[in-house]
């Protein structure tokens, strides 16, 4: 008997417009995007169906505009889909209330973005300490925690830097050790590496790599 998987995604739908949702309907889930178009509606995610299972790595690959980081929203729910089902180790996402949404991502959810979103004002240690002190993890504990995520992402000895101080990869490597400090059990990674330049994404795509071999995190890669 198969595992449940961490991820499951039934006929996904995001367009975005006034009319979306009854346009959707009168197409039967046909969706034509110039159609949608002339009406003023924009297609981001057309009847999306796949599942995660527990360790997988998901590659989500298109041009730019395809809508692959709408789906990655939607799955997080930081944007609501049009229609569809998406089921978080077996919650149904669209059903949770705000309280209990924001738990999931506390607890289950790891989030990497193009833009390293740094706080400029906190040190490395401190940026990578935050989200655990969001938790109400006490400070001693989130700074102990932190400094391990310092030493996994091979920033030792930077720890007191402030984000200025950084390359852009050693700035994205303090955004994936944020990211990792609450153990997340997912990880999504929205095109984390398209800001740096061709030796530094290299260098950080190989980190990424290695990070996986040892973490075994279920993952939705955006490219």
């Amino acid at each position: 008997m198969s595992s449940q998987p961490v991820i499951k995604c039934e006929s996904v739908y995001k367009i975005f417009g006034a009319n979306a949702e009854k346009m959707l309907q009168e197409s039967n889930g046909n969706v034509n995007a110039q159609t949608f178009q002339e009406a003023g509606c924009i297609v981001g995610v057309n009847n999306a169906s796949f599942e995660v299972s527990k360790g997988e790595m998901l590659v989500v690959m298109g041009l730019s505009g395809s809508g692959k980081s709408t789906l990655l929203r939607c799955i997080s729910r930081l944007t609501d889909a049009t229609a569809g089902k998406i089921f978080v180790e077996g919650q149904d996402l669209l059903s949770l209330k705000n309280k209990e949404l924001i738990e999931l991502r506390r607890n289950k959810m790891g989030m990497v973005f193009q833009s390293f979103a740094l706080l400029p004002h906190k040190t490395v240690l401190e940026n990578i300490a935050f989200p655990l002190q969001i938790k109400g993890i006490k400070t001693e504990d989130s700074i102990s925690k932190a400094m391990d995520m310092v030493k996994l992402v091979g920033l030792d000895g930077r720890e007191n830097y402030f984000p200025r101080e950084l390359s852009g990869g050693q700035q994205q490597r303090v955004g994936i050790a944020r990211s990792l400090a609450v153990e997340p059990d997912i990880w999504f990674l929205d095109e984390p590496f398209s800001a740096l330049d061709p030796l530094i994404r290299k260098e950080m795509q190989d980190e990424f790599l290695r990070l996986q071999g040892v973490l075994k995190k279920t993952i939705m890669f955006i490219t």
